[in-house]
């Protein structure tokens, strides 16, 4: 009980400390990615009023009020706050560390995939306590293979799960292809988006031809042995509008893709706490014995490793195609930090091929897209939300650079990254 008091009170305090809430924030000299198109502007300030972007210009030209928070952000680089695509809620004692990690990633938005805690009730939360320091969160409600429902029945479904204020559905699995055709004729008609994992029973063209909004961990081009279909099955991606959230660091860190040593190279170890990086270290260590010790382990990498590599492959393909892409990290096993991981997946990305511009915009613009709220976010535009970050290099040049964050601003508040970070 005692270490729970604790727990809140810090939580508490963390939220004084870190979400300064300014009305008027100006950022004043900034190299600006405005994911508009890969140029960088020269040296300009802008204007956000109550979370809104309303002046991009001089600094000079900028209409300045006494109480106007200033950031000096000369020589340094601003976009827009990243979005994590395929995110896992913990139990609830541990959702508010979670979304504070986030922040200090310069996460602004986050899909939620379903998780231990009911969802709606970290939703009512955050809308009643306004003080809590939080991204912008998404929310699922999750159908399993045991809903083997008629039309009739997940229409009824669907309702309900509208009218309770989820976002969209995740489907985790399902029955068969009759579930699926209902499940996705009754979401059409009362228009409420359908993604998550790839379902085994049904075929892929019929999947990107059903109006399914995002495949999960490229499920379904992974099976397609064949280049000649695989290049068709893009191509029908490409035409269809789907998007597609790859995952691939939950292969890597999963498939032990980085044993023995290599995990302490990731940017994580940059990042997170000392009590944090011990504990992983014990889990990681615990789960290669229970696996059957370091010999089962590598032999599990090497069969893994041609899979992951095709995964490489086929994600770099669905960005030559130039399909709709998105940047989730699902982050959950030993050394992925919430949020940070996001960085991690980042680096994959460009392992593959996929240029820096196009990895920004699968955390930024096209995730705004899949939402149908690209008027609103996304880009660094007058009108927008005024969700941003300010990094001290520019990760454009490389990809690195997104580990540079220092300061995101949402919803009005501004957060150092590391002033969370000492904290935690």
């Amino acid at each position: 009980m005692r270490k729970i008091i604790i727990i809140t009170l810090l939580l508490s305090f963390t939220q004084i400390l870190f979400s300064q809430t300014r009305s008027t924030i100006i950022i004043k000299d900034a190299n600006i990615i405005s994911m508009k198109d890969e140029k960088l502007s020269g040296l300009k300030s802008i204007l956000i009023k109550d979370g809104k972007i309303v002046q991009i210009d001089d600094y000079a030209k900028i209409k300045k009020t006494k109480t106007a928070y200033i950031i000096d952000a000369k020589g340094k680089y601003l976009m827009p706050g990243l979005a994590d695509m395929h995110v896992h809620l913990p139990a609830s004692s541990k959702i508010d560390t979670l979304l504070l990690t986030n922040l200090a990633a310069g996460i602004t938005h986050v899909r939620v995939m379903n998780n231990e805690e009911a969802q709606l009730q970290t939703k009512a939360r955050l809308v009643k306590d306004a003080g809590i320091a939080s991204p912008k969160m998404h929310y699922s409600f999750l159908v399993t293979k045991d809903m083997k429902y008629t039309a009739k029945q997940f229409d009824s479904l669907v309702k309900d799960v509208k009218q309770k204020g989820y976002d969209f559905i995740k489907l985790f699995s399902i029955a068969d292809e009759d579930a699926f055709t209902n499940l996705m004729t009754s979401a059409n008609k009362n228009k409420i988006m359908v993604c998550g994992h790839f379902p085994s029973a049904v075929s892929i063209d019929k999947v990107i031809n059903s109006g399914f909004k995002s495949i999960e961990h490229l499920g379904g081009y992974d099976k397609l042995k064949d280049s000649t279909q695989l290049s068709a099955v893009i191509k029908l991606s490409k035409e269809k509008g789907m998007y597609n959230c790859p995952t691939l660091d939950y292969d890597v860190m999963a498939a032990y893709q980085r044993f023995p040593d290599d995990y302490k190279n990731r940017l994580v170890f940059s990042f997170a706490p000392k009590k944090l990086l011990d504990a992983w270290e014990s889990e990681y260590k615990k789960g290669v014995e229970e696996n059957g010790g370091a010999d089962k382990i590598l032999e599990f990498k090497n069969k893994y490793n041609p899979v992951f590599k095709n995964k490489l492959s086929i994600i770099k393909k669905l960005a030559d195609a130039n399909c709709n892409l998105l940047m989730g990290s699902d982050p959950g096993s030993p050394f992925q930090m919430a949020g940070f991981n996001v960085y991690e997946e980042m680096l994959l990305w460009s392992k593959a091929g996929i240029s820096n511009y196009q990895i920004l915009r699968a955390a930024t613009i096209i995730p705004a897209q899949f939402f149908g709220q690209d008027r609103n976010w996304g880009s660094i535009e007058i009108g927008k939300d005024g969700d941003v970050i300010i990094l001290e290099k520019n990760p454009l040049e490389n990809i690195l650079n997104i580990g540079t964050v220092e300061t995101t601003i949402c919803n009005g508040k501004v957060y150092k990254n590391k002033e969370i970070l000492n904290k935690l």
